[in-house]
């Protein structure tokens, strides 16, 4: 008999600002989950066999979609179901059914709503656009609100406070770098937007769980 250590592959998901909804199949049963926005990295068990398909929304995209405010699911991953009822049941359905990856993608695609952006979720993307080294101030005027609104408003659409999501959104962009650039890290940091190496070093390891030296090795 096979140890379920066997079984199994360790993966470290790391925070990106981002939420998704993932279909699982091919060992057990099949779900679809929504994945919320994350504070700090995630070790998944993934079991050999195991196929995922998900949809992924940008910061500030997903609450519209789920009907339901952003912080409600962070750091979480409850049902789909929970959120659609028999909407995601019936989508569930049908993608079970499915023969390929390319087909269960399309019809999560399908399964999203459509609609214009709002003036939070287009200073959110240019937040992100400038990778997160930013003054709050200026995403608020960006978004046409008062810094108490947009910190209110993007609490409540991407499930994180305005500074906790320019951390994230910043790592992502350090670690970008880190895989690119060899050897000492001081000139990154600074590029980066970091006081200096030890606030970087401090933030990639609540992001990673690992210095920028050792995620590189």
């Amino acid at each position: 008999m096979q140890h379920s250590e066997e079984l199994a592959v360790r993966h470290r998901v790391l925070p990106d600002g981002c939420a998704d909804i993932i279909f699982t199949t091919g060992s057990g049963k099949s779900t679809l989950q929504v994945v919320g926005a994350m504070t700090r990295f995630q070790d998944v068990q993934m079991l050999r066999g195991q196929s995922l398909v998900g949809m992924r929304f940008h910061p500030g995209m997903w609450a519209a979609q789920l009907g339901a405010p952003g912080d409600l699911i962070t750091d979480k991953q409850p049902a789909l179901e929970d959120f659609w009822g028999k909407r995601a049941r019936s989508l569930l359905a049908r993608m079970e059914d499915c023969r390929s990856p390319e087909h269960c993608t399309s019809l999560l695609a399908e399964s999203a709503s459509s609609g214009g952006s709002t003036d939070l979720q287009r200073a959110l993307a240019w937040m992100r656009a400038q990778h997160g080294i930013v003054a709050l101030d200026d995403v608020a005027r960006e978004a046409s609100l008062s810094p108490r609104q947009f910190r209110r408003l993007c609490h409540e659409q991407t499930g994180l406070s305005p500074k906790l999501l320019a951390r994230i959104l910043r790592f992502r962009y350090a670690l970008s770098r880190v895989h690119e650039e060899p050897g000492e890290h001081a000139g990154l940091a600074v590029d980066c937007g970091y006081f200096d190496q030890s606030h970087f070093i401090a933030d990639f390891q609540r992001f990673s769980g690992r210095t920028p030296a050792s995620f590189r090795r």
